[in-house]
C-alpha cells in the first residue's frame, strides 16, 4: 500500500532538510527495532547490533551490582529504571503499526526541546493522539487510559520514560546517527545543489518515488497527504529501516522521515597545515573552506562557524570558490546551502599531503 504526498509549486519551494537528526523520531523507531529483534533477520546487521547490546543493558539490570568490562574495569549500570521506561513506552508503539504524533513533536529536533513540547502537550490533543491509535482490536493498556484521562502522574511517568531511555539506549550512540544523518545530508545537499528539488526528491531512497508532483512510497496504509503549500519537511533517520513514515494527523506540518543513507564518509577536514600547497595556492582560510565543505554542506552562517569568521568574510569565501568552479551554491529557504563540485572534491584531494 502507498503513501502519495501531492505538492504544488509552492510546496516545490517549500521542500526542507532536517539539519540534525531528530531526537524523538530516533528514540520511537529504535523503540520499534528493539522489539522487533527477537525476530531473527528483522533487522540489518548494525541495527541488530545496537538492539542486541540494548536487550544485553536491559538483562544486566542489577542496580547494586558492579559491571565489569572485560578487562576488569568497571561499566556504568544500567539505570534502575530502564526496564519499566522500556515497558511502558512498548505500551504505546508497537514493533509495527502507529503510535501517537505526541511522541514526535514537529518542533523536536533535540532531546530537550522534543521534551519540552511533549510536557506542554494539551490534554485534548494527547487524547485524541492517543483515539487515533487504539481503535478496533488495539486495546490501550491501563498506562495510555491514565495518559487519556489527564493524569498528572502518567504525564511524569512518560517524561522520566523518555529521559533514561534516551540517557540510556541513545545517548550512547549519539555519533554513529550524528555521522549517518551528515552523510545523507552531503548526499542530498549535492543533489539539491546540481539539480534543484526535483532531483533531491528523484533520488531519495527507495522505495520511495517521484513522479511529479507525487512522492510515493511503501507505507502500512493507502493514503493521500496534500500538502497544499505547506512544504515538506524530510527527516534522515538512523533507525528507519522498514520504510519511510509520517504523521497521521494530516493537519499537522507534514514530515517524511526516511532511512538515512549515503556515500562512504568524505574526506575529513583537514588543518591548514596539512592542506600543503593547496593552502599556499588559495590561502589557508579558503583551502579550509573547501576542506569544510568536503564535511557536508552547509550554510553561510555555518560555514562562518567552522573557519571562525564574520559571515561576511565566509560570503565572500564561498563567492570566490564559487567563481573558481569549485563550489556550488544554492537557496534553500532564507538561507544559501554550499556543496563542493567535482572539481572542488579533486583539487582537494591533490591537494592533501
Amino acid at each position: 500500500m502507498p503513501l502519495r504526498i501531492h505538492f504544488t509549486a509552492d510546496d516545490l519551494a517549500r521542500v526542507r532538510l532536517a539539519a540534525d537528526p531528530d531526537a524523538l523520531w530516533e528514540l520511537v523507531l529504535s523503540l520499534a527495532q528493539l522489539q522487533s529483534a527477537r525476530v531473527p533477520g528483522a533487522l540489518p546487521p548494525h541495527h541488530r547490533a545496537w538492539a542486541e547490546r540494548s536487550r544485553r543493558r536491559l538483562a544486566a539490570h542489577r542496580p547494586h551490582a558492579p559491571h565489569r568490562a572485560r578487562h576488569g574495569a568497571v561499566r556504568r549500570p544500567p539505570h534502575p529504571e530502564l526496564r519499566g521506561a522500556v515497558r511502558l513506552l512498548a505500551g504505546l508503539v508497537p514493533p509495527r503499526g502507529s503510535f501517537p504524533d505526541f511522541l514526535t513533536p514537529a518542533d523536536g529536533g533535540r532531546f530537550g526541546a522534543g521534551l519540552e513540547s511533549v510536557r506542554a502537550l494539551p490534554a485534548a490533543r494527547l487524547r485524541a493522539d492517543l483515539a487515533e491509535v487504539f481503535t478496533g482490536a488495539r486495546r490501550a493498556d491501563r498506562f495510555a487510559l491514565h495518559l487519556a484521562d489527564g493524569d498528572r502522574e502518567a504525564r511524569s511517568a512518560l517524561e522520566t520514560a523518555l529521559t533514561v531511555y534516551q540517557h540510556e539506549l541513545i545517548s550512547p550512540h549519539a555519533r554513529a546517527m550524528d555521522a549517518a544523518v551528515r552523510r545523507d545530508r552531503a548526499l542530498r545537499g549535492r543533489d539539491l545543489a546540481h539539480g534543484g528539488v526535483q532531483r533531491l526528491l528523484a533520488r531519495l531512497p527507495h522505495p520511495i518515488r517521484w513522479r511529479a508532483p507525487v512522492l510515493e512510497t511503501a507505507y502500512p496504509v493507502d493514503r493521500d497527504l496534500f500538502l497544499e503549500g505547506r512544504g515538506l519537511l524530510l527527516i534522515p533517520s538512523f533507525f528507519c529501516t522498514v520504510h519511510p513514515v509520517s504523521l497521521i494527523d494530516p493537519e499537522l506540518p507534514p514530515v517524511l522521515v526516511y532511512p538515512a543513507q549515503g556515500e562512504d564518509a568524505p574526506t575529513p577536514a583537514a588543518r591548514p597545515a596539512e592542506l600543503g600547497g593547496l593552502a599556499a595556492l588559495m590561502g589557508p582560510t579558503r583551502a579550509t573552506a573547501l576542506a569544510a565543505l568536503a564535511e557536508t554542506p552547509c550554510s553561510t552562517s555555518e560555514l562562518a562557524q567552522r573557519l571562525a569568521a564574520s559571515p561576511g568574510t565566509a560570503s565572500k569565501h564561498a563567492s570566490v570558490l564559487r567563481d573558481a568552479g569549485l563550489v556550488a551554491s544554492v537557496r534553500q529557504g532564507p538561507a544559501v546551502l554550499h556543496t563542493l563540485t567535482r572539481l572542488g572534491r579533486e583539487l582537494l584531494s591533490a591537494g592533501i599531503r
